[in-house]
């Protein structure tokens, strides 16, 4: 009786799994840019005849990996969207070769692996994409949530000589809910690649205003959607909650999917995509 109970949690559990949709991945590892370590990546190519365009998908605070260690599911689930859309998705793992699960919880100035180290780490994978045959070299994109949304204002900032050094650069590039302070207090910041950047009007993580300072300082080359009431993480999976332990000034931050949102992000998200990459 128990076996069959547990067949039958299994054979949910598959179901569940594909009506999300997921998508098969090769993991592999790339060389960080100063070639020191082997960077964990998962590779979702699309059948071609012909170079096709490409994106680079970067993890938020907490990692790519889920508790049980696997990539999480949401990256699944967008590889299947740019399936259809005959796009090549490479998820890159900028914490584990670092032995880091997760800096959620550590300020900024003093988190364990920062957003311009993870820069690097989009440098190298521009350039192991340009090296496969599948892959049109001028047409690749950034994706990144949360920290990986800084990571992508960070790898967008025109002004540092390290991005106009690169052979590969990204064509365009989204946002999603980033912490955009930074940027818009750093002198000369500029765009390198038109960004779509889509922020939670609630958001009291990584909060809509300073994106929208942002926004003012650079306009051109910048589409920005700040999403009324709507949260951090309001394109996930997960139910309104609050997290606690975190550098915010209170110490906590709501988080949570507002599924029309979501559904209005994901399509503008290709729309953009598709426009630029065309």
């Amino acid at each position: 009786m128990a076996a069959q109970a547990g067949a039958g949690v299994k054979a949910i559990a598959f179901l569940l799994s594909a009506l999300i949709g997921t998508a098969h991945a090769d993991e592999l590892t790339i060389p960080s840019l100063d070639g020191r370590l082997q960077l964990r990546a998962w590779w979702f190519p699309v059948q071609t005849n012909e170079p096709r365009p490409a994106i680079v998908g970067l993890h938020g605070c907490g990692g790519a990996l889920d508790a049980k260690g696997r990539l999480r599911q949401r990256w699944h689930h967008d590889a299947r969207s740019f399936e259809q859309k005959r796009m090549h998705l490479l998820v890159v793992d900028s914490f584990s070769a670092r032995g880091v699960k997760s800096v959620c919880e550590q300020r900024v100035a003093e988190r364990a692996v920062s957003v311009r180290v993870r820069r690097g780490d989009v440098f190298a994978a521009l350039q192991w994409l340009a090296r496969q045959p599948g892959v049109d070299a001028t047409r690749i994109a950034l994706v990144g949530r949360s920290n990986g949304g800084s990571t992508v204002l960070s790898a967008l900032d025109r002004s540092d000589p390290d991005l106009s050094a690169q052979a590969v650069q990204p064509r365009a590039a989204v946002a999603f809910y980033p912490g955009c302070r930074a940027f818009a207090a750093q002198h000369g910041y500029a765009l390198a690649a038109p960004l779509l950047l889509m922020i939670g009007e609630l958001d009291d993580w990584t909060p809509a205003r300073s994106c929208v300072e942002l926004h003012e300082k650079l306009q051109r080359g910048f589409d920005l959607v700040v999403y009324p009431g709507s949260y951090h993480g309001f394109d996930g999976l997960g139910e309104i909650r609050e997290r606690q332990n975190l550098p915010t000034r209170s110490g906590k931050a709501t988080v949570g999917a507002n599924r029309e949102a979501a559904r209005d992000a994901q399509r503008r998200m290709f729309e953009f995509l598709s426009a630029r990459l065309q």
